[in-house]
C-alpha cells in the first residue's frame, strides 16, 4: 500500500518545496537496488586497479620517474591522449567549460561532463614532470577513504553549477571514509536500521548516497586512467611478473627533481589534488597569519613616519574609488571638483588601515584558540571520526572569522577592481542619482566574456554567487596563473590590485586549509549561525567602535591638501635644502595625523592608540635632524665599505633612536627628535606579545651574516645612508637579488598569488617571526625608496643595520 506521508516520497516532497520556484533542477531519484549495484562495481573497480598499480609501482616506480621526466612536454601530452582521447588541454578546464556554457546556463545540456567531473585530468598539470609521479604515489599507496573529502570538494563547482547531476536516495547514508576493502567501501546504512545513520551524515562522517556514488565514479576513473598511465609507459616490461623483486621506497625530492624556481603557493594548490591530502597545518595556519598581522602593522607606523609613503597610498586609493569612472557619455563625477573626494579617500585609507590591523589581530587570537583547543584532544581527532566537541567550535568561530574579513576583503575589490586605471576603460558609471552616494558601474559590453579570460576571471570575484559556485580559492589560484602565464596581462594589474589579490588569496587558503580538519561534507554545523554572529559581535566590539569614531567628519582634506606638501626627498644626496624639506613634509604629515588624534580624544575620550591598547604595539617615530655642515675630511680614500653604517630610518641623516620601545604615542609636532612626550609609558607588553613583534638591535648585535658581492650591494641600498659628502644614493636593485639575499641569511621563500611573498624563518628559533614583502609591480625592481622602506621593516623585525652584514 502507499503511505499517504509526504516525507515518505522524495518526488512528492521535491515538488511541494519547488512550487514556489519551478526552475529548481530536478535530480534523478534512485533506488536502494540501483545505489548498492553501482557501489559495488565501483568498489571492485577501485580496489582491484589499486592493487595492480601498488603492484607495479612497487617494482617499476624509479623506471616510471625516470621515463617521465626524459620525455618531452610533446611526448607526455601524446601519452595522455593516448590514455585518455579528448582530455582537456588546459588547467581547470571545469572554468573553460563554464565560459563555453554560458556561465552555467546551459547546463541542462551539459557537453563537457568530464571537464566538471574531472578537472584534475588535463594535459596542462600532468604534463610537468612531478605531477604524474606524484598522483601514481598518492593514489597507490593509500587507501581511497582517505580522497572522499578531496575528491567530492573537487566538483562542488561542477555540482552546484547542476553541471553534475548528483543522484537522490532517501532514508539512506553511505559510508566512504575509513572502510578500507572493497567488502564495505561504500556500504549503506538504513535510517530506521541505524539510529546514528542520518547523523553520521548531518555531520560529514557519513555521505548522502547519491554524493558517494558521484565519489566513487571519480576515484573509478582517476585509478583507471593512472593503471592506464603506467601500463603505456612501461608497456614493454613484465608488469605481472611477481618474480621481480620489490624496489625501496624513493624519496620525495626523487619524485619530481629538483626546481630551480621559488616555491609558491600556487603550486602548492596546483599539485594538491594530486598528493595525499594532508591535515590541518596549525603551524602553516599561524606563519600565514601571524606575518600578515605584523604587514598591517608596518603599514600604519610607515602611514605616520614616511611622507612620502602616506602621498603614494593616498594617490593609490584615491586612483581605485569608482567616482573615477566615466559615464556614457564621457562625463566626470561633480564630486572630484570638490575636497569632498580627498575627504572620503582619506577617511577611506584611515579606517581600512586600523580596520585591517584589528582584523588580523583577531584572526591571531582566534587561530590561539584553536591551536589550544586542537592541543588538549589531538589524540582524538581520527580521519572519518566526528571532531571532539571543544575542538569543533574553535574551528567553526575561526572558519566564521575568516569568512567576514573575506567580506571586507572582496567589498575593496567591488569598488577598486573596476575602477582600477588599467581596467576602467570597460566600465561605466551610471549618471549619479544626487538623492544617494550609491554609484552604479557596469561593463561597456559582455563581448569580453569569451575572449578577455583574465577580466572574466576578475569579475567573478564581483558577484557573490560565482565566489560560491567557483570557489574564491579556484578563482584566485586561475587568476595567478594566468597573470603569471601571460605577460601582456601583469601589466593589466595596477600595484594596489596585485596586493587586494594577495589578500583574497591568502584569506581562501586559510579557508582551504581550515576545511582539511572535516571528517567530510556536512549538513549541519556544530555552532548554529546566530551564535557565530554573535561570538564575532563580541569579539569585534573595538573594530565597530573605531569604524564609528573614524567615519564621522574630521575635516581630513583641509589638513592634508595639497598633497604635494608631502614631498620628501630622502631619496636624493642631503644637503641642507632636502633635509629643510624632508622636515616639512615630516611637520604636515605629524599635523595631519595630530587632528585625527586630537578628534579620537574629544569624540572617544582617548587617543587612538590607546584604543588599541594590546593590538598595535606602539613605536617611537624617527624624525630628521636639524642640519649639519659636515667636517672636512682628511682622508679621502675609499674602500668597498667605505658607506657609513648607521640607523636605517627612513629619512637619511641620523636619528634619535633605532629601537623600538612601547610608549604612549607621542605628540606630534616640531620636535627633531621624538620622545615620549604624551602620558605615562606603559608597561612592557606580555612576553608573548614582546616575541610576536619586534626584536631590538641589542638582541642581536653578535650576530653576522655573510653574504655575496651581489648580496651585499642589496644591504647597502636596503640600510643605506646619505650625507652631503657620501655617493649619490644607489639605483634600483632587482626583486630576484632580493631573494637571493634573504635566502642567504636563512629565510626560507615562498611566492604567494598577488604581488606578496613569504619570508619563513628556515630555523624555528632564528629571527623569531615570518615577514611579507610585497614584490613592485609591475616592474620587478626594487625602487630605492622601496628597498629604504623594507630596510626599515628589516631592521624594526630584527634589529638588523648594515653592521649585520659583512661580504662572503
Amino acid at each position: 500500500m502507499n503511505s499517504q506521508n509526504l516525507y515518505d516520497d522524495p518526488a512528492r516532497l521535491f515538488e511541494a518545496f519547488t512550487n514556489g520556484n519551478p526552475n529548481i533542477p530536478k535530480p534523478e531519484f534512485v533506488s536502494v537496488t540501483h545505489v548498492k549495484r553501482k557501489a559495488e562495481h565501483y568498489a571492485k573497480e577501485i580496489f582491484s586497479c589499486q592493487r595492480t598499480l601498488t603492484h607495479i609501482l612497487e617494482r617499476h616506480e624509479a623506471t616510471i620517474i625516470k621515463r617521465w621526466s626524459k620525455r618531452s612536454a610533446e611526448q607526455r601530452r601524446k601519452v595522455l591522449l593516448q590514455v585518455l582521447p579528448g582530455i582537456p588541454s588546459t588547467h581547470r578546464p571545469d572554468f573553460q567549460a563554464m565560459r563555453k556554457e554560458r556561465s552555467g546556463k546551459a547546463a541542462r545540456q551539459v557537453q563537457l561532463r568530464d571537464s566538471w567531473l574531472l578537472p584534475s585530468l588535463n594535459i596542462e598539470d600532468l604534463t610537468k614532470p612531478k605531477i604524474l609521479p606524484l598522483f601514481l604515489r598518492s593514489r597507490a599507496c593509500n587507501p581511497p577513504g582517505v580522497f572522499v573529502n578531496a575528491d567530492f570538494n573537487a566538483v562542488h563547482f561542477g555540482t552546484v553549477a547542476n553541471a553534475i547531476k548528483v543522484p537522490y536516495l532517501s532514508g539512506y547514508t553511505m559510508l566512504l571514509a575509513g572502510q578500507n576493502n572493497e567488502a564495505v567501501y561504500g556500504r549503506l546504512i538504513s535510517w530506521d536500521e541505524d539510529p546514528d545513520a542520518f547523523d553520521m551524515m548531518a555531520k560529514g562522517t557519513g555521505m548522502q548516497p547519491g554524493e558517494g556514488l558521484v565519489v566513487m565514479e571519480i576515484q573509478q576513473r582517476k585509478m583507471q586512467f593512472l593503471l592506464q598511465c603506467a601500463q603505456t609507459i612501461l608497456q614493454d616490461l613484465p608488469l605481472q611478473d611477481i618474480d621481480v623483486p620489490k624496489q625501496p621506497i624513493l624519496k620525495e625530492i626523487e619524485l619530481g627533481g629538483r626546481n630551480s624556481e621559488w616555491p609558491t603557493l600556487t603550486m602548492e594548490v596546483v599539485e594538491a589534488p594530486y598528493r595525499e591530502p594532508g591535515g590541518l597545518d596549525v603551524s602553516r595556519l599561524q606563519t600565514f597569519v601571524n606575518a600578515r598581522k605584523n604587514l598591517a602593522e608596518d603599514h600604519i607606523w610607515f602611514l605616520r613616519e614616511d611622507p612620502s609613503y602616506f602621498h603614494d597610498t593616498v594617490l593609490d586609493w584615491g586612483e581605485h574609488r569608482q567616482e573615477r569612472l566615466l559615464t556614457a557619455e564621457g562625463r566626470t563625477h561633480p564630486i572630484l571638483r570638490h575636497d569632498l573626494f580627498w575627504e572620503r579617500v582619506l577617511s577611506n585609507v584611515i579606517v581600512e588601515a586600523y580596520g585591517d590591523v584589528i582584523a588580523w589581530h583577531g584572526l591571531s587570537k582566534e587561530l590561539e584558540i584553536l591551536v589550544e583547543a586542537r592541543a588538549h584532544c589531538l589524540n582524538d581527532i581520527q580521519p572519518g571520526h566526528e571532531l571532539p566537541k571543544n575542538f569543533a567550535r574553535a574551528h567553526s568561530h575561526f572558519s566564521h572569522y575568516v569568512g567576514q574579513v573575506t567580506k571586507g576583503a572582496l567589498g575593496k575589490w567591488k569598488v577598486g577592481m573596476v575602477a582600477s586605471p588599467p581596467l576602467r576603460e570597460h566600465f561605466v558609471r551610471a549618471p549619479q542619482d544626487p538623492t544617494n552616494t550609491k554609484i552604479q558601474v557596469t561593463s561597456k559590453s559582455n563581448s569580453h566574456l569569451e575572449r578577455d579570460y583574465l577580466l572574466w576571471l576578475m569579475e567573478r570575484i564581483n558577484m557573490d554567487d560565482q565566489v560560491f559556485l567557483c570557489g574564491l580559492e579556484n578563482i584566485c589560484d586561475e587568476l595567478e596563473r594566468e597573470i603569471r602565464s601571460t605577460p601582456a596581462n601583469r601589466e593589466r594589474v595596477s600595484p594596489w590590485i596585485a596586493n587586494l589579490l594577495s589578500d583574497l588569496s591568502l584569506l581562501a587558503e586559510l579557508k582551504r586549509q581550515i576545511e582539511l580538519a572535516n571528517p567530510g561534507p556536512a549538513m549541519v554545523e556544530i555552532v548554529d549561525e546566530d551564535e557565530k554572529m554573535e561570538y564575532f559581535a563580541e569579539k569585534t566590539k573595538l573594530l565597530s567602535r573605531l569604524f564609528r569614531l573614524l567615519t564621522k567628519p574630521m575635516g581630513l582634506a583641509s589638513a592634508a591638501l595639497p598633497l604635494s606638501k608631502f614631498d620628501y626627498p630622502s631619496h636624493k644626496r642631503q644637503n641642507q635644502g632636502t633635509v629643510a624639506k624632508m622636515q616639512q613634509a615630516e611637520n604636515a604629515l605629524d599635523a595631519f595625523w595630530s587632528k585625527i588624534d586630537d578628534h579620537c580624544a574629544k569624540e572617544g575620550g582617548s587617543s587612538l592608540h590607546q584604543l588599541l591598547e594590546g593590538v598595535l604595539m606602539d613605536r617611537s617615530l624617527q624624525r630628521t635632524n636639524d642640519w649639519q655642515q659636515p667636517e672636512p675630511q682628511k682622508v679621502t680614500t675609499k674602500t668597498s665599505n667605505s658607506v657609513q653604517d648607521a640607523t636605517t630610518g627612513l629619512s637619511a641623516l641620523s636619528f634619535n633612536t633605532n629601537i623600538e620601545e612601547p610608549v604612549i604615542p607621542p605628540q606630534y609636532g616640531h620636535a627633531r627628535q621624538k620622545t615620549k612626550t604624551r602620558g605615562q609609558a606603559r608597561e612592557s607588553p606580555p612576553a608573548d606579545v614582546a616575541t610576536e613583534n619586534a626584536v631590538t638591535a641589542a638582541d642581536d648585535m653578535g650576530q653576522k651574516f655573510t653574504v655575496s658581492k651581489r648580496g651585499l650591494k642589496v644591504i647597502t641600498t636596503l640600510f643605506h645612508t646619505s650625507s652631503e659628502e657620501a655617493e649619490a644614493p644607489p639605483g634600483e636593485i632587482a626583486w630576484s637579488d632580493f631573494l637571493s639575499t634573504m635566502a642567504s641569511v636563512g629565510f626560507s621563500v615562498k611566492k604567494l598569488d598577488g604581488s606578496a611573498w613569504l619570508f619563513a624563518p628556515a630555523e624555528a628559533d632564528l629571527f623569531r617571526r615570518s615577514i611579507i614583502f610585497h614584490e613592485p609591480h609591475p616592474e620587478s625592481k626594487m625602487s630605492f625608496t622601496v628597498a629604504r622602506r623594507y630596510g626599515r621593516r628589516l631592521e624594526r623585525a630584527y634589529g638588523w643595520s648594515r653592521e649585520s652584514f659583512e661580504r662572503a
